[in-house]
């Protein structure tokens, strides 16, 4: 049988089923070849060039999903949030709180671009090298957003001091040394390996949960309407985050060569991510908010012990890989951390970049009920900064005042960059946590470390760990002279962004700082970490 061009029928591109599954298989033909182990830093682990990608996306459909779900966040929604002044609904303790947790993730979504490349570097998987470069893509649109966050805040709350200028002045801020060391230093540099354990398998896969998916029901029940969009938005990208985690270990976790170092780089990746994560988002949570949901302890628990430690890391039991052996220790140190934190928040008041508040009578019932012995440990304590004035510029006296009369000494971990000070005592908690302050002494010069964790990361690379902490760069520095260096003013050059209270009235000034005449020290040196003159 001859056939005529009259016989030849060409199907219609409606005829046509093709199946983005399908246009990946197509794809992979067209591949060519890259050198594996080609990151910034060399890696001890050995690859498996087979590894698979979960969800084998391809430029085209990831740029429609991201264009659809910008679009629902970008336009109708936040504009119909903007008219509708949805920010003058906030509770002004939560806006506070934010100017921390938004300068803080915007940093960590920036510092997880350049972990995802040096994944893609480093890998010998093409399929594999398709999931980090969509996960870098996310991590771009994930930085804009965080930016975007701050700038609705900046326009639409009352006081966008701190939301403006945070860039600039948070390196002044000890408490954000913690956060950037764990959400910057260790998605950028080390072994790729340890980079993705760190970024996607502990605090992706492990901490986005509590913070991201709670943070909604948190802000939401503070008239906090815009937070929860940004988030969910984020949060709906995670999920291949966490694949592409899960999917590293699968290309090194069937080699001998591998298993020898697997473990433990994974339980110091935890620690470190436990120590930035837990008592910021915790602090923010609980004394962030007016109205409360489940206590943060609690929602620790469910989402880090029996969610990924038991059931997510279950899945590696079986090749020889356990939930890391600091996990234990890590959910006691979770009951008072944030507690802890948030004390010496308000003690180191004038350098955290927001307004912060102590707890009034029903914040006190609301802790002593979720847990109990607060108000003896630490909660008197807030009590007896009351009664010395401390919020009120005109009784020129500061928080560290008092710690200076009770012989407190702070001290800063070497390798986790957390502030230690036991403002008040939690009996035999702090040594069963495995949470306690020790000073070690290297090659002549004396470190603090918060924990046997951190004390073994230290001796391990003690090379990774010469940098001075804020104790050793502003030692001999009057409090107001720091605040004047990084940036901590407002507009008019003499009020600070941070205040002790949440009133407009009676703001501190650079002058009322400098009254209190209190030095910082570098207790290595000097013995204390204040002094008064």
């Amino acid at each position: 049988m001859t056939l005529t061009p009259d016989d030849i029928r060409v199907p219609t591109r409606r005829e046509i089923k093709v199946g983005a599954q399908d246009v990946h298989r197509w794809i992979q033909d067209m591949g060519w070849e890259v050198p594996g182990g080609r990151s910034k830093y060399p890696t001890k682990y050995r690859f498996d060039g087979g590894t698979r990608e979960q969800f084998k996306l391809i430029v085209g459909e990831y740029c429609r999903m991201e264009t659809e779900k910008d679009d629902r966040q970008y336009g109708s929604l936040l504009d119909g949030l903007a008219r509708l002044q949805a920010g003058g609904r906030i509770e002004p303790r939560w806006a506070e709180s934010m100017k921390f947790v938004s300068s803080f993730l915007e940093l960590g979504e920036y510092a997880s671009i350049g972990g995802s490349a040096m994944l893609l570097d480093a890998v010998v998987s093409p399929e594999q090298r398709n999931g980090y470069l969509a996960q870098v893509e996310d991590e771009v649109r994930h930085t804009t957003q965080l930016g975007y966050l701050k700038k609705y805040f900046a326009s639409q709350y009352y006081d966008p001091a701190g939301f403006t200028g945070a860039r600039g002045h948070r390196h002044g801020n000890p408490l954000f040394w913690s956060n950037r060391q764990q959400a910057c230093e260790t998605f950028v540099s080390g072994d790729p390996v340890l980079i993705s354990l760190n970024l996607q398998l502990v605090a992706e896969a492990c901490f986005t949960n509590p913070l991201v998916v709670a943070m909604t029901e948190w802000a939401a029940a503070n008239g906090d309407e815009v937070t929860p969009t940004v988030f969910l938005s984020i949060q709906s990208d995670e999920l291949r985050h966490m694949a592409n985690g899960y999917q590293t270990i699968v290309s090194v976790i069937e080699n001998d060569h591998n298993m020898q170092y697997l473990q433990t780089d994974l339980e110091n990746a935890f620690w470190i991510q436990h120590r930035g994560f837990t008592s910021m988002v915790g602090r923010a949570f609980e004394y962030g908010a007016v109205n409360r949901a489940e206590p943060w302890a609690q929602t620790w628990n469910d989402w880090v012990i029996e969610d990924w430690g038991g059931i997510w890391m279950g899945r590696f039991s079986r090749f020889g890989l356990e939930a890391p052996r600091n996990l234990a220790d890590a959910s006691r140190d979770a009951y008072w951390a944030h507690h802890d934190s948030f004390a010496i928040a308000y003690a180191l008041w004038p350098f955290i970049g927001y307004r912060i508040e102590l707890p009034n009578d029903t914040d006190k019932e609301w802790f002593e009920r979720h847990y109990p012995g607060w108000y003896s440990s630490i909660g008197r304590v807030f009590d007896r900064w009351k009664e010395i004035g401390v919020e009120d510029p005109a009784n020129r006296t500061s928080p560290i005042e008092h710690l200076i009369e009770l012989g407190k000494v702070l001290h800063i971990c070497r390798v986790c960059q957390s502030p230690l000070l036991e403002v008040a005592s939690h009996g035999s908690t702090a040594q069963t946590s495995g949470v306690y302050t020790r000073v070690i002494e290297y090659r002549g010069r004396k470190h603090a470390l918060c924990s046997d964790w951190c004390e073994r990361m230290y001796l391990q690379e003690p090379e990774r760990y010469t940098g001075e902490n804020f104790l050793e760069i502003f030692d001999g520095w009057e409090l107001s002279e720091i605040v004047r260096a990084t940036g901590g003013m407002r507009s008019d050059g003499r009020t600070l962004v941070s205040q002790p209270h949440l009133n407009s009235e009676r703001l501190w000034t650079l002058d009322d700082l400098a009254a209190c005449g209190v030095v910082v020290r570098d207790p290595h040196v000097a013995g204390v970490s204040f002094e008064k003159f």
